[in-house]
């Protein structure tokens, strides 16, 4: 399969689509260099190795989703706001897609051999993934109808909620799933009524 575009939109487009189905460890800069349809020497000539690589391609997935979240995230309050970024989430990390693999394989489960220095260019990427979530959250105790939550760990658990709807087994549509572990993070975050 070789991508459409120039080089490094190739590649990252190839070795994405990789990562998320075999992990880090089960890709070589050679397995990206024949499924983007270039030489190996092109990688590096944009990357300078299967970790940098890697990298950019966790970077660019959390902009683009957060890009994708925003654009969804209509609406005059919070709520509505929240659903709409929620929905695009569901989308995102849908059965049929690779962010959810690349989400839990780049962002959660870090392979052990990769350096510090990247360590901590990966932790900031889990929440600008979450950020529009984040921010949506953070607008929802500030008009008093959710807890004083953190907003970044709730933003999170949010995600694993969707994650967990989607893959489970049933009767009901994506988007009904999708609905169902939003208002079931609602109430639970909701201000307990006096």
């Amino acid at each position: 399969m070789v991508a459409e575009g120039d080089g490094r939109t190739r590649i990252l487009h190839s070795a994405s689509v990789l990562f998320a189905e075999r992990g880090f460890r089960g890709v070589s800069i050679s397995d990206v260099a024949e499924a983007a349809g270039l030489v190996k020497s092109s990688i590096y000539h944009h990357f300078e190795n299967k970790q940098a690589l890697y990298l950019a391609v966790l970077t660019e997935m959390s902009r683009q989703s957060r890009e994708q979240m925003d654009a969804g995230a209509r609406g005059s309050t919070w709520r509505e706001r929240l659903r709409g970024a929620v929905r695009v989430l569901g989308q995102l990390i849908g059965p049929r897609s690779h962010v959810l693999a690349l989400i839990l394989g780049g962002m959660t489960q870090v392979p052990a051999n990769v350096d510090s220095k990247t360590l901590e260019t990966i932790a900031p990427l889990r929440g600008e993934f979450a950020s529009v979530l984040t921010r949506e959250i953070e607008n929802g105790i500030a008009a008093g109808e959710l807890r004083d939550i953190d907003p970044t760990l709730s933003a999170l658990c949010l995600v694993g909620l969707v994650s967990a709807a989607l893959q489970s087994l049933g009767d009901s549509s994506e988007q009904a799933r999708v609905d169902f572990a939003f208002d079931l993070f609602l109430r639970g975050a909701a201000r307990a009524e006096k």
